[in-house]
């Protein structure tokens, strides 16, 4: 338990010999730095100066006296305040972030996004974008069911599936693609890695995004080429 609490308490900012002398301390309630050394196995030659440091950082507070006595601040108050300035300071860097002016040349019109937070992110940010249409092929139920929200603000949405009975009880129109279809859209292995589509996504005829696992590593792609959706959506009205 105690190495579980330090730990957690290393994420927060303190360093292990700082997470282990507040930890003793809340245990303590209140002690002399040589019972705070014995008890948390800080080095006697480091734990007036690591006491300092906490007192310093707002964990610790202390009576001068012979000898001095240390005692933790309640662990409520040290973690509402830790909360307090993270959250001002994520919502001071979101500021200043979005008002940076860079000019940016030469953007490629395709580009890639990793992990799960920032798939869903982008997808968020790309089903904000649509102004008349979407059009949609879809593997994976939960694609539809992490973005139920953007998608009952779209205009005109149309969505085929690999198979109908997957998506029962989701409350969407779906239309299933014809048989045969479904082998442009099987898993394949390329030089022993596996990859697959979850789902196809055409905005507006103009742009799309292609969601699923390629080369073992989940992944999103995004085109920006009119040209390339235009092909993807003449594929798409085939599937039926």
């Amino acid at each position: 338990m105690l190495d579980e609490i330090v730990e957690g308490l290393r994420r927060l900012g303190l360093t292990e010999y700082e997470a282990k002398a507040y930890a003793t301390l809340v245990g303590m309630g209140e002690a002399t730095a040589r019972e705070v050394h014995e008890l948390s196995a800080v080095p006697r030659t480091r734990i007036y100066d690591i006491l300092r440091d906490l007192e310093s950082k707002g964990f610790v507070e202390f009576v001068q006296g012979s000898p001095t006595y240390y005692r933790a601040v309640e662990p409520d108050r040290v973690m509402k305040r830790l909360k307090d300035e993270l959250v001002a300071s994520i919502d001071r860097s979101t500021h200043e972030l979005l008002s940076l002016n860079l000019e940016v040349h030469g953007s490629s019109p395709v580009w890639c996004v990793r992990s799960d937070w920032g798939i869903k992110n982008r997808i968020r940010d790309f089903l904000s974008k649509v102004e008349r249409e979407l059009i949609v092929f879809c593997r994976c139920p939960d694609l539809l069911i992490d973005h139920r929200t953007e998608l009952k603000r779209v205009a005109r949405l149309r969505i085929k599936v690999d198979k109908k009975e997957k998506f029962d009880g989701l409350g969407y129109d779906v239309q299933e693609m014809k048989e045969g279809a479904e082998k442009y859209f099987r898993d394949y292995v390329i030089d022993g890695s596996k990859s697959s589509i979850d789902g196809l996504m055409i905005a507006d005829e103009r742009s799309s995004i292609v969601v699923g696992t390629m080369g073992g590593e989940r992944l999103a792609v995004i085109i920006r080429l009119p040209v390339v959706a235009m092909l993807q959506k003449a594929v798409w009205e085939s599937l039926v």
